[in-house]
C-alpha cells in the first residue's frame, strides 16, 4: 500500500489525483461531496452510510463514486477521509476504523479535533460555516471554511483543499470554532426560529412569510455597513414601552414570552431606565435589576 503522503502534488499543496472517502450522506455531505467532485485534480471515490438508498443517492451525483453502508468496506488508499455525520457518529467511526495513511477529518462545529487523537495518526477538522439542505442550492465558494490540523503538514493539506471549493478559509481551533459554531446557533437557528413564530402569526391572518422577504433582506443588508448593535430597529429599540404592552396583550402566552423575554434584553441594551416602565406597562415581565449602561448611539427607528 501506497502511502497517501506520497502521492505527486501540485503547486497548491494538493496531489493530483486526491482520492476522498465521504463517510455520510446527509446534509452537509450532500454539498460539501459535490463541491470537492468538482474541483480539479479531486476525485469523491466512496459514499459510506449507514441507509443503502442514502449512500446510493449521494454516490449517484458524483461520477466514479462507489457507495457502501459499511465502515469496514473503506478503502485503506485515500487521501482524505471525512466524516460528515452528527456528533456521536464523529466519535463512534473514529474509533472504529484503522488506521490509515490518508487525513482523517470531520465537519462538526462542536466537536473537538482531539476525538482523533490516539486513534489517528494525521487527522484535523473540515468545518463549514453554513446552514445546508439537501435540495436548497448554496455556493460553496461563499461559505467560510475553518481548518485545524494535527501538524503543520495536515494543516496545510487540508487549508489547500479547503482553498480549492471557497473563496474563504481560515484557521480556528477548537475553541475558537465552538465559538463560531455558539455565534452561527443564535445567528441562524434562533433567527429560524422567529422566522417561524412569525409565520404562524401571518398564516393566521391568510399572510406568510414571504411578504416578510423585503424586510428580512434589508435587514441582513444592513450588515454590510452597520454593527449589528447599530441596525437594531422597533418598539424595544425606541424604547416604546406602550407598543410593547398592546403587542404582549394580543399575543398567545407561549408566543407572548418569547416577545417579552427579547423585548426586555432590547430594552436592557438600550434603555435600562426604561425597565421598570416596561414592567409597569406590561405586568409580563420579570425583571432584573442588574443592568447594563446604555450605549450611546444613534437611534434608528
Amino acid at each position: 500500500m501506497t502511502p497517501a503522503t506520497s502521492a505527486e502534488t501540485t503547486d497548491n499543496n494538493i496531489p493530483e489525483d486526491l482520492k476522498i472517502c465521504v463517510i455520510g450522506a446527509g446534509n452537509v455531505a450532500t454539498h460539501i461531496a459535490k463541491a470537492l467532485s468538482r474541483s480539479k485534480g479531486m476525485r469523491v471515490t466512496q459514499v459510506c452510510a449507514r441507509s443503502r438508498e442514502s449512500s446510493e443517492r449521494l454516490a449517484a451525483m458524483i461520477p466514479g463514486a462507489v457507495a457502501i453502508t459499511r465502515l469496514d468496506e473503506i478503502s485503506d488508499d485515500a487521501d482524505l477521509y471525512l466524516i460528515m455525520a452528527n456528533d456521536d457518529a464523529v466519535r463512534e467511526i473514529a474509533s472504529s476504523t484503522p488506521d490509515y495513511p490518508g487525513i482523517w477529518a470531520h465537519t462538526s462545529g462542536s466537536v473537538p479535533m482531539d476525538v482523533f487523537a490516539g486513534k489517528k495518526s494525521r487527522y484535523g477538522v473540515f468545518y463549514p460555516l453554513q446552514t445546508f439542505s439537501k435540495n436548497v442550492d448554496v455556493d460553496v465558494a461563499e461559505v467560510p471554511m475553518f481548518i485545524e490540523g494535527s501538524s503543520p503538514e495536515t494543516e496545510q493539506r487540508l487549508t489547500a483543499i479547503a482553498s480549492a471549493i471557497s473563496r474563504r478559509v481560515e484557521k480556528a481551533d477548537s475553541q475558537r470554532r465552538g465559538a463560531l459554531h455558539m455565534a452561527a446557533v443564535f445567528a441562524c437557528n434562533f433567527a429560524n426560529l422567529m422566522w417561524k413564530e412569525a409565520d404562524e402569526l401571518l398564516r393566521k391572518e391568510g399572510l406568510d412569510i414571504s411578504f416578510m422577504s423585503p424586510l428580512l433582506n434589508v435587514t441582513l443588508g444592513k450588515l454590510k455597513n452597520l454593527s449589528p448593535e447599530e441596525a437594531m430597529t422597533g418598539p424595544a429599540r425606541r424604547g416604546d414601552t406602550a407598543v410593547i404592552a398592546k403587542h404582549l396583550n394580543a399575543l398567545p402566552p407561549e408566543k407572548r414570552r418569547i416577545y417579552g423575554i427579547l423585548s426586555e434584553e432590547i430594552i436592557k441594551a438600550y434603555h435600562p431606565e426604561k425597565l421598570n416602565e416596561l414592567a409597569k406597562a406590561t405586568g409580563q415581565l420579570s425583571i432584573n435589576s442588574e443592568t447594563k449602561s446604555s450605549p450611546e448611539k444613534n437611534q434608528n427607528a
